[in-house]
């Protein structure tokens, strides 16, 4: 089998070189500083966002808190302390390069973090800045007769700033929604828009927003709007979460954020208090009660989709008014604080008796108390939030990390959620899916560095998921088992080699007397073995290749997967990159393969590949001037079944960058 190339999705090039300040290299900078991050796509665009401010305006190393220099990626929550602590020990820093001299700072995440950070306020002039994006996407196969609406994805935005001032602003329609100006269903023109207002300050008002927000505090487990990726790729970081409070929101998930007012006060330069009103409108599915003889709500669509008519009709019936804050009392060593808010619904919340909803949540008011800290002892961090929502059991999770000798890190954590604790707005470290509920589990991480270019990290994560959940008659278990060796002998070559088994139990039918059948559960087993290399010819030309083995046993039944595929990344010119990628794949056609995918603009796409067939994969980058982007994507899959399938993707994106 003749073999192709795909490229590295950042480049290594920024990684080598300072940052510069013309727009093209800083931009290269930012991708440097992402890469490698498994966040969800809507937190990397508010995290890039966020990095370019700081790229325009850096921290100041000498007056950060630990809470904003944890933004920085590659920065631990316990490095991020350290800092902190140096510098009240030794005093300011003299230069960005004095942090090498904090415990466990690095040369290679000196380079990432350098555009970003600064020793002293920046005094550049003030000016406009800010970009403007258009993209569409393409969807060769989308439209049919019921998504009346055209097979593209449209998206603007309009992102500015202006010294303390912010504003954005988002439009969008999902591929089948039709353009329409509908003011019953609050739709003009784009089905979804999102957009806000911002000021930030350094006095005793820190913030304060008008239009919409995403609110994340603790560790996730009462609020924590945004959706996050819970990754094992970081084993002894993924369980620990830094709340970063109130940010402005113009994403394009159209679930999980509010809209209203915000603000964030400090009275005290230990105290953080933040407010905040969400006044919106959510999808619902209404039904007549039978108790009552009263609409109500019985699901909650979370797709953000409005293409057929039975889709549109749902769009924004449920009303959901919100008040809510947070005080957070920091120290070098840690922080404490509470969290809380109040949400009323216009209709009350009426979940099927389905046996997956018998501990949903029912009502029209739900009120929801949070208690969280963090502390710093030496070197170790303690992490743990508890709350829920009144009159249900509470919920806890924590964890606790820190070195384990000189060349080792270790995290232990763990969750409890009773089966009938709700959080409604939460996402804690690794919950199955949804709203946090109905879950028991334990983690461990380790990273251990035998030699400077030697890394071997593991995780092991254990859940019991109490019944009814799922559709399960009977409390499930299951554990996942992972481990990476990763060899970096020369700048230019990286390898890694990873092991993944997991263990659960899945619903299931079994035959009884007489040939009825009943339901119970099964043990399910997966592994997966992968091998996976990067290679650097020059600073114009990267190579990647990754192989990966997969069997699934359920119901005596096994399935084998396989794949494999190489790409190139080609960068012949300082405003020129290609990137190209094959993929082969050959599986069962339950048994899905996910591969990720260089997206759009910072983003990663993640293919879910089955059956036997090839990908293609072909991303255009072009700066013909310093401000201006262009990117061109296009990928193909076809599956050679007992039916010829073929699907293509066009997706187009122009970026102005306004300085």
């Amino acid at each position: 089998m003749h073999l192709r190339v795909i490229l590295l999705l950042l480049s290594v090039p920024a990684l080598a070189q300072p940052a510069r300040q013309d727009t093209l290299l800083t931009s290269f900078a930012l991708e440097a500083a992402l890469e490698g991050l498994t966040i969800d796509p809507e937190a990397i665009e508010e995290l890039a966002a966020w990095l370019d401010e700081r790229r325009q305006d850096p921290l100041d190393l000498n007056t950060a808190s630990a809470k904003e220099l944890a933004r920085l990626p590659g920065l631990s929550l316990q490095l991020a302390h350290r800092i902190v602590q140096y510098r009240q020990q030794h005093g300011p820093f003299t230069s960005p390069g004095a942090l090498l001299q904090v415990q466990g700072f690095s040369e290679a995440l000196l380079r990432r973090l350098r555009p970003f950070v600064s020793v002293r306020p920046s005094r550049r002039p003030v000016h406009l800045g800010g970009y403007v994006l258009q993209r569409l996407d393409y969807y060769r196969l989308a439209s049919s007769d019921r998504d009346p609406g055209p097979p593209i994805r449209l998206q603007t935005r309009l992102r500015l700033h202006y010294g303390r001032l912010k504003t954005a602003l988002t439009l969008e329609n999902d591929p089948g929604e039709p353009f329409r100006w509908d003011p019953d269903t609050r739709t003009y023109g784009f089905d979804h828009q999102a957009g806000f207002v911002a000021w930030h300050g350094t006095g005793k008002l820190r913030q304060l927003i008008l239009g919409d927000f995403s609110a994340r505090f603790g560790a996730g487990l009462i609020l924590w709007s945004l959706p996050a990726i819970d990754s094992y790729q970081a084993p002894t970081d993924a369980p620990l979460r830094l709340g970063t409070g109130l940010t402005p929101y113009s994403g394009t998930d159209e679930i999980r954020y509010f809209r209203g007012l915000a603000l964030t006060v400090m009275p005290a330069p230990t105290l953080t208090v933040a407010l905040f009103a969400s006044r919106r409108r959510l999808d619902a599915r209404l039904d007549t009660l039978p108790t009552t003889r009263q609409a109500g709500v019985v699901s909650l669509p979370a797709t953000g989709l409005h293409r057929t008519e039975a889709e549109r009709s749902r769009k924004g019936v449920l009303r959901a008014n919100m008040l809510g804050g947070a005080l957070t009392l920091e120290h070098s060593r840690g922080a404490l604080g509470l969290v809380g808010y109040v949400v009323r619904f216009s209709h009350p919340l009426q979940p099927t008796e389905a046996l997956h909803n018998r501990q949903a949540w029912r009502g029209r008011t739900a009120r929801t108390l949070g208690f969280f800290g963090r502390l710093l002892i030496g070197q170790t961090l303690l992490q743990a939030e508890l709350g829920g929502t009144l009159g249900r059991p509470p919920g806890l999770v924590a964890a606790l990390s820190g070195p384990l000798g000189r060349f080792a890190r270790g995290t232990l954590a763990f969750r409890h959620l009773p089966a009938r604790f709700v959080s409604l707005y939460g996402d804690p470290f690794d919950t199955r899916s949804g709203s946090p509920a109905g879950e028991t589990g334990s983690y461990a991480g380790l990273e251990l560095m035998p030699a400077p270019d030697w890394k071997l990290q593991a995780a092991i994560d254990q859940h019991r998921l109490n019944w009814p959940r799922y559709g399960q008659f009977w409390p499930t278990t299951g554990r996942a088992h992972w481990i990476r060796l990763t060899v970096h002998p020369r700048p230019w070559l990286e390898t890694y080699l990873q092991f993944r088994y997991d263990r659960a139990e899945q619903r299931t039918e079994v035959l009884g007397p007489a040939a009825a059948t009943f339901e119970t559960t099964a043990p399910e087993h997966y592994f997966a073995i992968r091998w996976h290399g990067l290679y650097a010819f020059s600073t114009t030309l990267h190579l990647e290749a990754r192989l990966e083995h997969v069997r699934r046993l359920r119901n005596k039944r096994r399935t084998i997967g396989w794949l494999l595929y190489q790409g190139i990344r080609w960068r012949p010119l300082a405003g020129l990159q290609l990137d190209a990628r094959l993929t082969f794949f050959d599986s069962d056609m339950g048994l899905l393969l996910y591969v990720p995918e260089p997206g759009l603009r910072y983003s990663m796409g993640l293919a879910a590949l089955s059956n036997q067939g090839q990908r293609t994969l072909l991303r255009l980058q072009l700066r013909p001037f310093a401000r201006l982007l262009l990117q061109i994507r296009y990928t193909t899959t076809l599956t050679a079944t007992a039916v010829r399938n073929l699907r293509r993707t066009w997706q187009f994106l122009l970026l102005w960058q306004i300085n």
